[in-house]
């Protein structure tokens, strides 16, 4: 009995073990040959209407599920595989395209079981254009850099910008970045930097020049330094001789004696500069190294060339309209030239001649022989008259008397009427 026990028992073992066996080989025979797997597509766009672009909503790549058998699915996954989407229907605004790779003939082979995304929701916008200009976005230097940024500048400044019509429409400038850490040394620097823009926005062109000066940090200060000719000759002397100079000086050496000693102001003599002359110069200052002038008071001199003696040879008038100083005995008065001045406003004294004054008396033809016979007739009575012995005092009046009537009857109405009117004029 026993026996018979044990050969069944065995006789069930080796069923089970047979059927094991079985399913292992169904499972590597069944199994593969259907297997499931995930491929990446690349996705290309075409057929987009003119005048449009796509906004947003555009993927590289779409994932498709598959089964099918092994040996097929491992060629795929070495092939490069493309998924065309046609935007021809494409209009402004959002569209939906649904995705379906049925088409593609390597797909034929296989059961898709999903495509992710399922579709693409597109936001078309028109394309335009526009000039825009550059804003220069440096970033600041440490508080305790000995250096300030001056003088930047972009170039180009402007640059077209193109794409979608919303994005470009709301741009009206773009930055430009830049660290100038990067190169921290004093002088001129330049630099090509990048234009930061939107995504989907084509600049052109896409990099500008950034131009700029790492000065040293500068502190005001004025100074009071003597006026100096910059010649030996010693007949010259500058009016004023002081001079206030403002000068821009790097902050390490606002207390440095010795930097600020460096400062000098000096006039330079003009060729042919002779005694007597005087000119008007503008001083020249005399600065050391890292220092700028900011402003000099007074900004002209007066040069001035002494003689011999010291001493000034000429004295220029006030102004080209002044008055003289010397009146030459006329008694003038000092009297400004103004715009609306006239001779008629300076009053003459009352004992010069006016021109109107000199006047020849006026002939008439027939007087000059009348003339000339009074005269040789007022010649013979004075001639007679000396010749004459003396006479009393009681004889002489007589003759006088007597004469008298017969002068004024022959001297000329013309010439009596002038000696009237001369008197008359000199009183």
């Amino acid at each position: 009995m026993s026996s018979i026990s044990n050969s069944r028992i065995q006789t069930v073992l080796f069923a089970l073990l047979s059927l094991v066996i079985a399913t292992g080989l169904w499972y590597l025979v069944v199994g593969r040959d259907h297997v499931e797997t995930q491929i990446e597509l690349r996705v290309e766009y075409r057929g987009l209407p003119e005048g449009l672009v796509i906004r947003e909503g555009m993927v590289n790549h779409i994932s498709v599920r598959l089964r099918g058998s092994a040996e097929l699915l491992r060629n795929l996954h070495s092939r490069d595989l493309v998924y065309t989407v046609d935007l021809s229907g494409v209009q402004r605004g959002a569209t939906a395209l649904p995705l379906a790779v049925d088409a593609i003939p390597d797909f034929k082979a296989f059961e898709i079981l999903e495509i992710m995304p399922s579709r693409l929701v597109l936001e078309a916008d028109a394309l335009t254009e526009r000039v825009v200009p550059l804003e220069n976005r440096m970033r600041p230097l440490p508080e305790d850099s000995p250096y300030i940024i001056s003088h930047p500048i972009l170039e180009p400044s402007f640059v077209t910008v193109k794409g979608p019509e919303t994005q470009v429409n709301s741009l009206d400038r773009l930055f430009v970045v830049y660290d100038p850490t990067k190169n921290a040394s004093e002088g001129p620097h330049e630099a090509n930097v990048a234009i930061v823009a939107p995504p989907q926005v084509e600049i052109t062109p896409p990099v500008t020049t950034l131009r700029y000066s790492l000065d040293m940090k500068t502190r005001n200060v004025t100074l009071t330094r003597d006026i100096q000719l910059d010649s030996e000759n010693e007949r010259c002397e500058v009016r004023p001789d002081k001079a206030s100079v403002e000068i821009s000086v790097p902050e390490a050496l606002v207390e440095d004696k010795d930097y600020l000693d460096a400062v000098r102001v000096i006039v330079r003599e003009p060729v042919n500069f002779t005694p007597g002359d005087r000119t008007e110069i503008t001083p020249i200052v005399m600065l050391p190294s890292g220092a700028g002038l900011v402003s000099i008071d007074p900004a002209e001199v007066t040069l001035v060339s002494l003689d011999e003696n010291g001493n000034d040879s000429w004295t220029p008038a006030e102004s080209i309209f002044s008055m003289p100083k010397s009146s030459f005995g006329m008694g003038l008065p000092s009297q400004r030239v103004t715009r609306d001045f006239s001779l008629n406003d300076i009053p003459m004294p009352a004992d010069v001649l006016q021109p109107g004054d000199l006047k020849a008396p006026t002939m008439i033809p027939g007087d000059s022989a009348r003339e000339e016979k009074d005269g040789a007739a007022t010649g013979a009575e004075a001639q007679n008259a000396s010749a004459a012995p003396q006479k009393t005092e009681g004889e002489a009046a007589p003759q006088a008397a007597a004469s008298t009537p017969e002068d004024t009857d022959n001297a000329p109405e013309t010439t009596r009427q002038q000696a009237a009117d001369a008197t008359e004029k000199h009183q």
